[in-house]
């Protein structure tokens, strides 16, 4: 659906367009907020989380991940913070399922209007 994004399903996927998306096909590129080092732990947009934009949303994401690891480090037990799931839109659900055949058959998707 938008245009400055190219090469989707295929080797070498690109966005023209970065501004408040991290890079095609990079989430698995980006750490988690638990880390192999037992007391280093991150939090920031760049770490992995449900929420894939460069975002505050996905910096408290990031940040509530972050205190949680450190607290079960610290075998703490004090209450977690709440990690809220990414609301989708069950509304959605039926464009999802046209759509994604025709994503893995290379073709546009329906509301593209190119």
């Amino acid at each position: 659906m938008d245009p400055a994004v190219t090469g989707l399903g295929g080797p070498d996927p690109q966005n023209r367009e970065q501004l408040l998306i991290h890079p095609t096909g990079t989430l698995c590129n980006r750490p988690s907020a638990r880390t192999a080092v037992p007391n280093f732990f991150l939090a920031g947009d760049y770490v992995r989380t449900e929420v894939d934009l460069a975002t505050m949303e996905g910096a408290d994401e990031s940040a509530r991940r972050a205190v949680n690891a450190l607290l079960d480090a610290d075998n703490s037990d004090t209450g977690r913070c709440r990690i809220r799931e990414l609301f989708r839109p069950p509304e959605m659900e039926p464009f999802k399922c046209v759509d994604e055949p025709r994503y893995r058959l290379g073709l546009p998707s329906t509301f593209d209007l190119r």
